[in-house]
C-alpha cells in the first residue's frame, strides 16, 4: 500500500498557499508549505499531488533538423533553453490555467516552425520521424488542454481530488509525449548514421 508514512494535516482550497489554488475543483488534499524533508516524506503518503509526482524536449529535434547548419543549430539550442526557461517562470507565476498553459505557447511555434524547415526547407531527419513528433505535441497539447479546461472534477467538484483530476491526467498525456519522442529520437538516430551533409 502507499500509505507508508502517517503524512500532515492536509488542506482544503480555501487554507492552501495562493499559488496552489489555480483548479476550485479540487477541494482537498493539498499539502501544508513544506520543507525538503516534508516534500521528501510526501512520496509516501496519499495527496493530491502524488499522481503527479509518480508520473513525471525539442532539443534532439532542433539537432538533428538543423545538423548540416553548426552556427544556427547551437543557437537555435540556446534560444530553446533560454526561452523554456522563461516559459517556466511565467508558467510557475500565472495566476490563471489560460495564462499557465499561454506560457508554452511560443514553444510549439518554435517546434512547428522546425517541422516546416524539415518539410518544406532544408532541414533534414529520418522521414519517419516526423509523425512521431508531431503526435507528441499533439498529446502534449492535449493534456495542456485538458488541465485547462479542468475535466473531469469540472463535472463533480471533489470527486476528483486524490486521483483522475485534470493535472494529473496532463501529466500521463506529457508522460506518453516523451515516450514518442524518445521513438523520434531513436528514428532519426538510427537515419543520421547513413546520412552526409551536402559539401558546399
Amino acid at each position: 500500500m502507499m500509505v507508508l508514512h502517517r503524512g500532515p494535516r492536509l488542506l482544503d482550497f480555501t487554507k492552501t498557499p495562493p499559488h496552489l489554488q489555480f483548479n476550485k475543483y479540487v477541494l482537498t488534499g493539498y499539502r501544508p508549505i513544506s520543507t525538503t524533508p516534508d516534500c521528501l516524506r510526501s512520496l509516501f503518503y496519499i495527496h493530491n499531488e502524488l499522481g503527479n509526482i509518480y508520473s513525471h524536449g525539442a532539443l534532439p529535434i532542433i539537432y538533428i533538423t538543423l545538423l548540416c547548419y553548426p552556427a544556427v543549430q547551437q543557437a537555435a539550442m540556446l534560444a530553446y533553453i533560454l526561452l523554456s526557461a522563461y516559459g517556466i517562470y511565467c508558467a510557475t507565476t500565472a495566476h490563471t490555467n489560460f495564462l499557465r498553459l499561454r506560457a508554452f505557447v511560443w514553444q510549439v511555434l518554435f517546434r512547428v516552425s522546425l517541422f516546416l524547415f524539415r518539410v518544406y526547407g532544408n532541414g533534414v531527419g529520418s522521414p519517419d520521424s516526423l509523425r512521431l513528433f508531431v503526435i507528441m505535441d499533439s498529446l502534449a497539447l492535449l493534456g495542456g488542454l485538458v488541465n485547462v479546461i479542468q475535466i473531469p472534477e469540472r463535472f463533480s467538484p471533489g470527486l476528483f481530488d486524490n486521483w483522475g483530476n485534470s493535472h494529473q491526467i496532463m501529466h500521463v498525456m506529457v508522460v506518453c509525449s516523451i515516450v514518442y519522442l524518445h521513438w523520434g529520437t531513436m528514428e532519426d538516430l538510427a537515419w543520421i548514421k547513413t546520412f552526409q551533409c551536402p559539401a558546399g
